[in-house]
């Protein structure tokens, strides 16, 4: 079989997971593969148990959708590091990460989802956001159009990245 008709792609992708030691919080899933190009911090609500070798559907998607927006690495952090708890509360491990990743970040988008629970820790946490990050921050519009998108949802599946304008209350 002749190979003059192939090429060959390598690439070396760097993955960090960062848990708390009884491994209940994740603070941290980062995947690099491009010191060269931008860097992307996505902030959802919780994370999941995914980790440096075994992704979820949400990891998997985020990543696809970084590398083809043109990023060479993306932090996934939460406003709750909690995995599989039903009352979370924000921890001051967690907002420091968040606060690392993001500072560390050329662009910051905000995924959410548009569910409405803990929306008084979503809304201060954005606020914050907004008052270090105002420049950085961006959304997922779906394609209805809606701000906040997560990544898991079937209309953001292609992102569209729209600049995020926070009003004041």
């Amino acid at each position: 079989m002749s190979m003059t008709n192939t090429v060959e792609q390598k690439s070396t992708v760097d993955t960090t997971a960062i848990f708390s030691k009884n491994h209940r919080e994740r603070y941290l899933l980062k995947i690099e593969w491009d010191k060269n190009k931008k860097s992307l911090a996505i902030i959802m609500t919780f994370p999941s148990s995914a980790d440096e070798l075994i992704f979820d559907q949400t990891t998997m998607l985020v990543r696809n959708e970084a590398v083809k927006n043109n990023f060479g690495s993306v932090s996934i952090v939460n406003l709750f590091s909690s995995i599989n708890n039903e009352s979370p509360k924000p921890d001051k491990t967690n907002t420091s990460v968040v606060m690392k990743e993001c500072d560390n970040a050329d662009v910051i988008i905000v995924a959410y989802g548009r569910s409405t629970s803990h929306e008084d820790e979503k809304k201060a946490f954005l606020n914050a956001l907004n008052e270090h990050y105002k420049e950085k921050l961006f959304t997922i519009v779906d394609s209805k159009g809606l701000p906040f998108s997560h990544p898991l949802s079937p209309l953001a599946h292609q992102w569209n990245i729209q600049k995020l304008t926070i009003k004041k209350d």
